[in-house]
């Protein structure tokens, strides 16, 4: 069974303030003015699609995620959502924008997978992720048992590959600049990196 925020929409949202407090909005904003309006927004696990509340009313949003009660949550909410698998790439429809919001530390050593192939979809990718999956100072038993219980363990994803997402701030800036993130920022213990899908770099991120 996955941890208790992964269990109901509510305790996820408790979850994500406990971790990110005011910027947590500053997160949806920032992406929401990097998407625009008349897009169509493409976002990859995308839990029960709060990113929809915060984009211009003119866009067209469709969200991918594999949790069964956050998907039917969305739905009840009016909102785009399918229960699908993240890695079926040949269903990735084209679109505008893709959004990947703390998902790619989950996926560890794929992510790299992910990325190439939501460029070929999209003609602009955003990604925000912590630069360390696990933040806080624990002795690594009692971290992996928060993480069973109360904290980002999601069902699917195994504490040993995400506790391999471990970077400094400066390290996963490089990381997505090696990928071909053409702006990369700040935003609290997060880094956001924003790919324009030209040619250029598509090729340079497909040879690597």
């Amino acid at each position: 069974m996955a941890a208790l925020p992964y269990l109901h929409p509510a305790l996820y949202y408790i979850f994500l303030f406990t971790l990110h407090r005011k910027t947590l909005i500053r997160r949806y904003k920032f992406v929401a003015k990097e998407v625009g309006d008349n897009k169509l927004v493409f976002e990859l696990g995308c839990g029960p699609g709060f990113l929809v509340e915060y984009l211009d009313k003119t866009c067209t949003y469709i969200g991918w995620d594999m949790n069964k009660k956050f998907v039917k949550h969305g739905l009840s909410r009016g909102r785009n959502l399918e229960l699908k698998n993240i890695f079926n790439f040949a269903d990735y429809p084209k679109n505008d924008v893709c959004v990947i919001v703390d998902v790619l530390h989950h996926i560890t050593p794929n992510e790299k997978t992910i990325v190439k192939n939501t460029l070929r979809k999209t003609k602009k990718l955003i990604i925000i992720e912590p630069y360390k999956a696990f933040n806080f100072p624990l002795p690594k038993l009692v971290r992996k048992y928060y993480d069973r219980t109360l904290g980002d363990w999601d069902g699917i994803n195994p504490y040993a590959r995400r506790e391999k997402w471990d970077y400094s701030n400066d390290g996963l800036k490089e990381y997505f600049i090696e990928l071909g993130a053409n702006k990369v920022t700040d935003m609290g213990k997060d880094v956001m990196a924003v790919f324009q899908s030209l040619q250029d770099n598509q090729n340079m991120l497909i040879k690597r």
